[in-house]
C-alpha cells in the first residue's frame, strides 16, 4: 500500500493536537507543560483541542487556567467514539494528532510527526512506554509491557497496516482528508473502545491507506497502580480477544466469516493449550504461568466474541 497523501505545497502547516479528557484534571497541568515545549520548537501553527467528556465538565477549571494554545469545548455525550469525532470536527487543522490524557510526549515527539508529515505521510503511529506509578509485580511486568506500550517490530517510515490491529489511536496522526472518509471516523457501536480499530479497518481494507510507524514521536503512558493487577490483565485481554473478531466480523460476506472463524479456532488453540501451560508452569515459573494464563483468556475471549456488548 501506498497511499501517502502528500501535503499541501507552499500552506504553512496547521496541526491540531486533540486530547479526548475524562475526569483526569490532575493530568492536564503536567501534559499541558509538556505540549508547551513542544510548541515551542516549532514554526507551524499548533492548536491543542481539549475534549472533556465527562456530562458535569470537570475539566472546565483546569483548561481555564491552561495555555492559550489550549481550546476547551464540553462533549457531554459520553463515550471515547463520541469524543474523539467532536475532536475531529472541532479541529482546524490540515493534519490531526490523537493525544490520550494519560501520555506525555518525549523529547522531539512534535518535530517527528512534522518530519512524517513532511514526507508525505497520511497516517502515522508513535511509539509508547509504559510509566508505572508503582513498580509492578515482577511476573505481571512484561504483560503489562504488552498493553502500555507501543513498539513495533518494525523500522520507522515502515508500512505497517498489516499490524492495525495492535496499535490504538492515541499518540497517532491523521491527515484531516483522510478521516474525512469514514463517516463518522469513529463508530459509536464502539464507545466503550475499539472504536478506533475498527476505523482502521475501513481506512486499510476499504481505502487503501497505508499506516506508516513512527516510532521517534514517543510518549510516556502513565499506569496508575489500580491498573497494574493481574484482574485488570485479564479483563483487558478478554476484551481484546473478543474485539479481534468483532472488528474482522465487519468484512462482511463470506470474506469475514473465514476471518472470524480463523481466529475462533485460533482462539480455541490458545485457551486449551496455553491453559495447560499456565498450570503446568505454575509451581516452577509464576511469569512464564501468568502469561500464559493470559494468552489463554485473550483466546477465551476470541471464542465468545459474540457476547462483547455493543452500544446501539
Amino acid at each position: 500500500m501506498s497511499n501517502h497523501l502528500l501535503p499541501v505545497s507552499g500552506a504553512k502547516r496547521f496541526v491540531s493536537i486533540v486530547v479526548p479528557t475524562f475526569r483526569r484534571e490532575g493530568y492536564l497541568g503536567p501534559l499541558f507543560d509538556a505540549l508547551k515545549q513542544q510548541i515551542d520548537q516549532q514554526s507551524d501553527r499548533v492548536e491543542v483541542v481539549l475534549i472533556d467528556n465527562s456530562p458535569e465538565g470537570s475539566a472546565a477549571q483546569a483548561a481555564a487556567g491552561a495555555p492559550e494554545f489550549v481550546r476547551y469545548v464540553h462533549e457531554p455525550k459520553a463515550g471515547v467514539a463520541h469524543a474523539r469525532n467532536r475532536g475531529v470536527a472541532e479541529a482546524r487543522g490540515t493534519y490531526v494528532i490523537f493525544l490520550d490524557d494519560d501520555e506525555l510526549p518525549a523529547r522531539g515527539w512534535l518535530t517527528a510527526f512534522a518530519a512524517a508529515a513532511d514526507s508525505g505521510v497520511a497516517v502515522a503511529f508513535g511509539a509508547i512506554d509504559p510509566a508505572f506509578e508503582e513498580e509492578p509485580a515482577a511476573n505481571l511486568r512484561q504483560p503489562l509491557d504488552r498493553v502500555f506500550s507501543r513498539r513495533l517490530p518494525a523500522a520507522a517510515g515502515a508500512d505497517v497496516s498489516a499490524l492495525r490491529a495492535y496499535v490504538g489511536s492515541g499518540n497517532s496522526m491523521f491527515r484531516r482528508d483522510v478521516l474525512a472518509r469514514v463517516t463518522p471516523p469513529f463508530d459509536p457501536t464502539f464507545n466503550a473502545g475499539g472504536e478506533d480499530v475498527w476505523l482502521f479497518r475501513h481506512l486499510v481494507d476499504d481505502h487503501g491507506i497505508a499506516l506508516i510507524w513512527c516510532p521517534d514521536a514517543l510518549v510516556h503512558e502513565l499506569v496508575p497502580a489500580r491498573r497494574a493487577t493481574i484482574g485488570f490483565l485479564r479483563s483487558r485481554r478478554f476484551s481484546d480477544g473478543q474485539l479481534r473478531c468483532v472488528v474482522e466480523s465487519g468484512a462482511g460476506g463470506l470474506r469475514g466469516a473465514a476471518r472470524v472463524a480463523f481466529w475462533m479456532a485460533a482462539g480455541a488453540a490458545q485457551l486449551v493449550l496455553h491453559g495447560i501451560a499456565a498450570l503446568a508452569l505454575r509451581p516452577f515459573s509464576a511469569a512464564l504461568s501468568t502469561r500464559f494464563q493470559l494468552d489463554a483468556v485473550g483466546g477465551a475471549g476470541k471464542l465468545l466474541w459474540w457476547r462483547r456488548k455493543l452500544a446501539r
